[in-house]
């Protein structure tokens, strides 16, 4: 289960982590959806963002679609916001709801 977040340098006891963390709809969610999930995955990955601090505190960025992320990242980015600040939102969901 969720063995493919393994390529994004997300360890066993991380997923462990996030199987307790997240309810049983958001699990199976994450576990039928690798493609949708992956898109961003590799987004975030490309753009050099730590992925599991994100995974853990903003499920939400993985629940909606690409074209959304995006938008958001490059509003960020014409707020001449740094890469530390965008990280720092992306990791806080009331932050990134705000966008």
């Amino acid at each position: 289960m969720m063995n493919y977040l393994k390529k994004y340098n997300i360890s066993e006891e991380e997923i462990n982590d996030l199987k307790e963390r997240y309810n049983d709809n958001i699990i199976k969610f994450l576990n039928e959806n690798e493609i949708f999930i992956e898109e961003k995955l590799e987004f975030l990955k490309n753009e050099n963002y730590i992925i599991y601090p994100i995974l853990e505190n903003n499920i939400k960025i993985f629940l909606e679609i690409m074209p959304e992320l995006e938008r958001k990242i490059e509003e960020m980015k014409n707020k001449n916001f740094s890469k530390k600040q965008i990280q720092m939102i992306l990791m806080d969901e009331e932050l990134y709801d705000k966008f």
